[in-house]
């Protein structure tokens, strides 16, 4: 007996809707996308957050909220910056059914956390993307393959009757999202990780 694939969220911006071309998307559809956790502070505070430590913890990639994740793996690669004496980190994250990749902010000294670095432990929580296009120019990133399953499109334009609602749907027409917000939902592939970048993926 097969076991069901596991299903995650993420977000889709407009801007990486543009940025893809607005190519239509739909139920069925298999991808290859980067999710981003986007940036995280290490202040317990703060409502997307992270927190660093030597010892081993669990893999957990537990849906909190629409796109929203608590998670928790080890640091598998460390983009490490330091700008005027500003310290920044993408990572990729192992969280078990996924990796991740996530940004880190630093303290209000301007450093990162002491251990934040590969081989160490990263737990956190934060609202997640996925990346068809790269913005930036980053070695840090891994491919998830999944099968797209619905699109959740909350309303924002002003003066819809619509306005503040969700509506769920199997596809994705091929024009601007505007104001609107889109939450994905997709199956992971048993085979996990992609080796094509997202865009061969999705043009393939």
């Amino acid at each position: 007996m097969k076991l069901p694939l596991p299903e995650i969220e993420f977000e889709l911006t407009a801007y990486q809707y543009e940025m893809m071309g607005f190519p239509g998307l739909k139920q069925g559809e298999p991808v290859s996308v980067v999710l981003d956790a986007g940036v995280l502070l290490p202040d317990a505070s703060a409502e997307s957050r992270f927190a660093v430590q030597k010892e081993a913890i669990p893999s957990q990639f537990v849906r909190v909220g629409p796109a929203q994740y608590a998670f928790a793996g080890q640091i598998r690669e460390a983009e490490l910056v330091d700008e005027e004496g500003e310290q920044t980190a993408v990572l990729l994250v192992d969280c078990g059914v996924v990796k991740i990749r996530v940004t880190c902010a630093p303290q209000a000294d301007g450093r990162l956390p002491y251990g934040t670095w590969e081989t160490r432990y990263l737990s956190g929580i934060g609202r997640v993307q996925g990346i068809f296009e790269e913005e930036f120019r980053t070695s840090i990133g891994h491919p998830t393959n999944l099968t797209l399953w619905n699109f959740q499109r909350l309303v924002l334009a002003p003066g819809d009757i619509h306005f503040g609602q969700w509506h769920e749907t199997p596809e994705l027409v091929p024009l601007p999202l505007h104001h609107d917000r889109v939450i994905v939902t997709g199956r992971v592939h048993r085979d996990g990780f992609g080796r094509q970048t997202t865009l061969e993926a999705h043009q393939g």
